[in-house]
């Protein structure tokens, strides 16, 4: 491991489709990783959540990282309720999908067995 002062755990939900190249470049980068699948948030698509262990100096490498692998991007999801003026196709309304969101928090000790 290159770094053996962690001090910081940073909670990151990733869309399962971008979660595996950020995994590959947080395991090039040597940042122990924890992988945990989750299902939920609006349009109940697949996602991951990875707990990472970082030092508070490798913060913006990790976030470099992040910013990298998981760019958002906007898309088109039916609502769900179909309008009178157009029988048959439900309204689409766009969505923000991709990127990710990190919780950054203090770690009093870390230890791997």
């Amino acid at each position: 491991m290159r770094d053996k002062s962690i001090d910081r755990m940073a909670i990151t939900i990733v869309d399962g489709g971008q979660s595996r190249d950020l995994l590959k470049a947080l395991n090039a980068a040597q940042f122990p990783v924890t992988v945990l699948d989750a299902v939920g948030g609006f349009l109940h698509e697949a996602m991951v959540t990875l707990i990472v262990g970082v030092s508070e100096e490798r913060l913006p490498e990790f976030f470099a990282l992040v910013r990298k692998t998981c760019p958002s991007r906007t898309r088109y999801v039916p609502m769900g309720v179909e309008l009178s003026l157009s029988p048959g196709y439900p309204m689409m309304i766009e969505a923000r999908v991709g990127g990710a969101t990190a919780f950054i928090l203090p770690v009093e000790r870390f230890v791997q067995l």
